[in-house]
């Protein structure tokens, strides 16, 4: 293979897609640091070549020149796609677009309609099949997802990527009416919920931890101030600790009394690894298991209305039993 060959193919693999552009100057220093001396003349005769071949476009409009591959370029693949590796593609496409930065999105926009013709060439390709025949439904009562900002949410992404903090006006839902409020937030990290984005922060120099729903986030700028973590925060160890269940106290031995049909999941999706079931009565079992106190607790119990009644924790089988309308066992 020509040196000139692999300067020119180094040269295509160094020009970024458009919006973002690359000079010549910048160019030239690539190819050196690539192993390749040559000079400005040279790659400005390589790229006026390379554009009649490839979709290069060269933005002149300024003093700030610079090439850029169209942002609509198809993907050239060298190795080719294979099977695998475009169904893994289409997947991320399908099933986690919301938790992907804008820009990477723009970025992979290409690679995911690389990914659809290289499974869509062969019908009878297997691997095409797959993304037919698996999908994602939630457990709780199906919603549509809310409106969201996408300007606002591009720079919140673009905050949590490059560790600045961000303004924001947000829509807050305090005491039942829509309040807003101006923010300076410190992004720590970003949590599905469902069809829920939450950003998990802090609020300028404070260290508690706060969550604000994506779609409330109305407006948002991006600022030149770097984020300032909590000592030790750790996103997966603050999931953990329940705070996405609305806690209402520390860990408890929940004791509560089930219909034989209504605790039949339990079985296989235990609340706890101490989780233990004994027979109650004909009609009931016992379910015993350490538990965390929170909101959700208490909704995914209400939900059983009268198939589950509480016993232990007292204050947890108060709360129920006022909910429910019944008598405090």
């Amino acid at each position: 293979m020509s040196d000139t060959l692999l300067r020119q193919w180094e040269l295509l693999r160094a020009i970024p897609r458009a919006p973002k552009k690359i000079d010549v100057a910048t160019l030239m220093t690539k190819l050196e640091t690539a192993g390749y001396k040559t000079t400005k003349r040279s790659i400005q005769r390589d790229l006026n070549l390379l554009s009649g071949v490839f979709p290069l476009v060269c933005d002149d409009r300024s003093t700030t020149y610079g090439w850029s591959w169209s942002a609509d370029a198809p993907t050239f693949d060298l190795p080719a796609m294979d099977g695998p590796t475009a169904l893994t593609v289409r997947l991320i496409e399908q099933f986690i677009p919301t938790l992907l930065p804008p820009t990477i999105r723009d970025l992979l926009a290409p690679q995911f309609a690389r990914a659809r013709a290289v499974l869509g060439a062969n019908p009878d390709n297997t691997l095409r099949q797959w993304t037919d025949c698996v999908r994602v439904v939630p457990r709780e009562m199906p919603m549509l997802a809310p409106k969201v900002n996408n300007g606002a949410v591009r720079v919140v992404y673009d905050a949590l990527l490059t560790g600045q903090r961000v303004a924001v006006d947000y829509r807050s839902r305090a005491n039942d009416a829509d309040e807003v409020k101006t923010y300076e937030v410190n992004p720590l990290g970003l949590v599905a919920r469902g069809n829920l984005l939450y950003l998990v922060c802090t609020l300028w120099d404070y260290k508690d931890i706060r969550q604000l729903a994506l779609h409330r986030v109305l407006t948002a700028t991006a600022t030149d101030k770097p984020v300032t973590k909590p000592d030790g925060f750790d996103l997966d160890r603050y999931i953990e600790s329940g705070e996405f269940q609305y806690p209402i106290g520390p860990m408890i031995r929940l004791k509560a009394k089930f219909t034989r049909g209504a605790a039949a999941h339990l079985v296989e999706t235990p609340l706890s690894e101490d989780q233990i079931i004994e027979n109650f009565d004909a009609d009931h079992v016992l379910v015993t298991a350490t538990v965390r106190d929170t909101s959700q607790l208490d909704w995914w119990l209400l939900g059983f209305g009268c198939s589950a009644r509480v016993f232990e924790p007292a204050l947890l089988a108060g709360r129920i039993a006022e909910a429910n309308g019944t008598a405090v066992p």
